[in-house]
């Protein structure tokens, strides 16, 4: 029995010396390899070393930036087209029928002193009104086309006015439409201003603008009575003529029958401003004539710009009917031959008073 407690005892203890063999040996495989002991850190404070001016220390070298992130680009917005539209009007198309507008460059008369006691003096007489006088506003809408028999529809025209007090404002706005207007846009404006006499219209001012292609060129011409004189032209290019009574522009020549009794047919010559030039034009007053319109047959009074050698020239009929208004513009080209017209659509007379129409 005692044999038996001993070998027990035994086992016991060498199974424990074997269980620590077979840890240690597992230790020292996982375990670090052995380091030198390192001495103790102490802290100082020490003054600093002077410095060396002599050798400067070496620039630290910057520090190098840690990689900023991209950020993700937005993709590019489209291009944006853009589309060619005609230039608008220089001028809107119908006169805002009110108080005449005061011409540029008129003078006005500055206070002066007291008038000195005396006779009276009688005012001077008011002008007579011309024979055949116009209602004081109206409008004339006009289809333009180009070319020869029914022609093309290429544009729109309309003429207004206004008369008060002894004055006058005529306009003529003229743009391109269909087609045209698509490929080439166009717009034209004349204005004229001036006074009413028994004679009928006498311009003081005329002005013209054409704009093609979105560029604008004006001129403009100044009828100095008193000094008998025209000023006419390009700003940049000024010209200075003389002045005869009976001188007209553009669109008082188209209206001056409008006011003074018709002509007998006959030949006239008359000086003429287009704005840019001052001629003397020829023009010939044939008997009446009747025409077909868009607002029905018409008598007209034909009136004729002669042909001149490498110029433009017109003709104009002049409604019997409808106080001598102008209801077809036919034009020609330098060489002479046919190159389109506008004939009404529609008159228009006093407060909208629809006169006539197609």
């Amino acid at each position: 029995m005692q044999a038996t407690t001993t070998r027990l005892a035994l086992a016991i203890v060498v199974s424990f010396a074997l269980h620590a063999l077979v840890i240690s040996s597992a230790r020292l495989e996982l375990a670090a390899p052995p380091q030198a002991e390192l001495p103790p850190l102490e802290a100082r404070l020490a003054p600093a070393p002077p410095s060396r001016l002599e050798q400067p220390a070496p620039a630290a070298a910057p520090a190098r930036k840690p990689p900023t992130r991209r950020a993700s680009a937005k993709p590019p917005a489209p291009p944006v087209r853009t589309v060619r539209t005609a230039p608008p009007l220089f001028v809107p198309p119908e006169l805002e029928f009110g108080p005449v507008p005061e011409l540029e460059g008129e003078p006005v008369a500055a206070a002066g002193p007291p008038p000195v006691e005396g006779p009276a003096v009688s005012p001077e007489p008011v002008a007579a009104v011309p024979e055949n006088p116009l209602p004081s506003k109206g409008r004339i809408e006009y289809l333009v086309l180009y070319g020869s028999g029914d022609g093309l529809p290429v544009g729109k025209v309309v003429h207004s006015w206004n008369m008060k007090n002894g004055r006058y404002l005529l306009a003529s706005d003229a743009e391109t439409t269909g087609l045209v207007e698509l490929f080439s846009p166009q717009n034209l404006r004349y204005v004229s201003q001036g006074k009413i006499t028994p004679q009928g219209l006498k311009p003081d001012s005329f002005f013209i603008a054409r704009t093609r292609r979105g560029k604008t060129e004006a001129a403009r011409a100044l009828f100095e009575w008193d000094k008998q004189q025209i000023v006419y032209g390009y700003a940049h290019d000024r010209k200075v003529a003389a002045l005869t009574e009976g001188a007209q522009d553009l669109m008082t020549l188209a209206y001056q029958f409008a006011l003074v009794p018709a002509p007998e047919p006959g030949r006239l010559r008359v000086p003429v401003t287009s704005g840019k030039r001052f001629d003397t034009y020829d023009v010939e007053v044939f008997p009446e004539e009747v025409i077909d319109t868009p607002i029905g047959q018409l008598r007209t009074l034909p009136v004729k710009q002669m042909p001149r050698p490498g110029k433009e020239h017109f003709e104009i009929w002049l409604a019997v009917q409808h106080n001598y208004l102008p209801v077809r513009i036919r034009h020609y080209d330098r060489k002479g031959s046919y190159s389109g017209e506008q004939v009404a659509l529609e008159i228009r007379m006093g407060d909208n008073e629809d006169i006539a129409s197609r």
